[in-house]
């Protein structure tokens, strides 16, 4: 599901940010109780602490001026792909945030702090697994290498406000405003900007030498990465303008050759195309490349065309989830029914088996159907959350309320969690936690003024009933999201 939250009046929380980035990094060294790290001169100009505050900002903000895939199944599939990929990377904070734009197009991303995004659409030029994560690896690359603070560092003698401007241009394309990103490097400093919002190509090359280490260090194929090149090149021959990626990541021939030949140092692996892989992909497929009325009868022609189990499984389940859409419950069913007993137990046929039953008017079998699922991948957050959602649709809040409550002190700043939170609070009839969960949902989507308004509804509703401890905590928490919304309305 996308969500789209109402465009911010301007910019001016993010060049605040940068501003305060540009000048306390030149006073990092005397203000700071950091030291920088040893062999890491950037760590005197910006340290990891200040990326990582800086990254949240900019997410939210993000998240309120663009539409964002808030489907858990796959924001959990990027979330695999990244943990297999960070612990053979040379990424030393781990604390990653991912973002899902909803665009077709081929675009990825990677913000200072861990910040790291993709466009759905990437899924309709990846073949596998493995090009997927040659781009992911890629992208964690630019961090570990701190790409970000090596431009403030050659930047340090540069106007702050030029700085702003680079992270302002760079939000307008991650949201796939190229047009409105790219006019803000015109001017009289165009050409400094526009050579730090493209990585160099010296960072590009590194960026590409340490990706494809973490492939090979990972167990993935690191052909992969020449491969997804080639992929984007042939993309990019079909259009009248460069997909936002090759914008900001310039790939040439060289650059693909370069991958080639570096790979060649490498045995080929076998690459992964798994069922939840698959109907990813579909779900791409559906959602920008197939026109409505021709649902049905593609995935027939694709289950009649293959004879491959796992991708007549992914098939049967892309067709399940159009007759759902379709409200056609009973033949869902029964194209969850022929789905072979190996992949029954994925959590996307669960999810989906579970609401075609409640739709069938067989809720108690919805609900025993998802907390089997659940028992057999008790960490699986997507099962979680549905499971959270369908009871408290159903008069079991409560039954479900504390589980999703420590799912949401496991993942305290995801979003989705704090709404469905919210949710299950209030049909429990638990009003306090209901509005402050709500408040954090609000503020991690970047709207502040929605966010101190639930706020002030559960400080009124302590003091009303007497839970003094619980109304200061809010009011501490009021404060601290109504300071920073004043620093950044300067």
């Amino acid at each position: 599901m996308a969500t789209k939250t109402p465009r911010s009046t301007s910019l001016k929380f993010i060049i605040a940010a940068i501003i305060y980035t540009a000048f306390s990094a030149q006073l990092s060294f005397s203000a700071s109780n950091e030291l920088p790290e040893l062999g890491d001169s950037t760590s005197g100009f910006v340290s990891q602490s200040q990326e990582h505050q800086l990254g949240r900002i900019w997410l939210r903000q993000l998240r309120a001026q663009t539409l964002t895939i808030n489907d858990p199944l796959t924001i959990s599939f990027i979330e695999e792909l990244i943990f297999r990929l960070a612990p053979h990377s040379e990424v030393r904070d781990h604390r990653f945030e991912f973002v899902v734009i909803d665009q077709g197009e081929l675009n990825a991303f990677a913000v200072p702090g861990g910040i790291i995004g993709i466009n759905l659409g990437i899924f309709l030029h990846a073949e596998d697994e493995d090009e997927i994560s040659s781009i992911l690896a890629h992208e964690l690359a630019h961090l570990s290498q701190r790409h970000f603070a090596r431009q403030i560092e050659n930047s340090e003698r540069q106007a702050p406000i030029a700085i702003a401007s680079l992270l302002a241009s760079i939000l307008l394309i991650a949201s796939n405003n190229a047009d409105a990103g790219f006019a803000g490097l015109i001017g009289s400093q165009a050409a400094s900007i526009q050579n730090q919002l493209a990585y160099s190509r010296d960072w590009e090359r590194e960026a590409d030498r340490t990706g494809m280490k973490t492939l090979v260090n990972s167990g993935l194929d690191p052909h992969a990465m020449s491969s997804m090149f080639q992929h984007m090149l042939a993309a990019n021959r079909y259009n009248e303008r460069p997909p936002e990626f090759l914008m900001t990541h310039p790939i040439t021939d060289t650059r693909v050759s370069d991958a080639a030949n570096r790979s060649q140092a490498f045995k080929i692996k076998e690459r992964t195309r798994s069922f939840n892989f698959l109907i990813m992909q579909q779900q791409a497929e559906i959602r920008y490349l197939i026109p409505i009325a021709d649902q049905f009868s593609y995935f027939d022609k694709a289950l009649k065309a293959t004879t491959n189990k796992k991708e007549k499984d992914s098939y049967r389940y892309s067709k399940a989830w159009v007759q759902f859409q379709a409200r056609d419950y009973q033949q869902a069913w029964e194209s969850l029914s022929s789905i072979t007993k190996g992949n029954q137990d994925q959590p996307a046929v669960a999810i989906l088996m579970s609401q075609v039953l409640d739709k069938l008017n067989q809720t108690k079998k919805a609900i025993a159907y998802l907390q089997d699922a659940y028992q057999l991948r008790p960490d699986s957050y997507p099962i979680a959350i549905s499971l959270a959602k369908l009871m408290s649709q159903n008069g079991q809040a409560k039954a479900v309320l504390a589980d999703i409550q420590r799912w949401s002190e496991r993942r305290n700043t995801d979003p989705i969690i704090w709404n469905q939170l919210a949710d299950t609070a209030n049909e429990a009839k638990e009003l306090l936690l209901s509005y402050r969960a709500k408040s954090e949902y609000f503020f991690l989507m970047g709207q502040k003024n929605k966010a101190i308004k639930q706020l002030q509804f559960a400080i009124e509703y302590a003091e009303k009933n007497g839970n003094f401890q619980q109304q200061t905590r809010l009011k501490q928490r009021l404060i601290q999201i109504s300071e920073e919304k004043e620093s950044l309305d300067l």
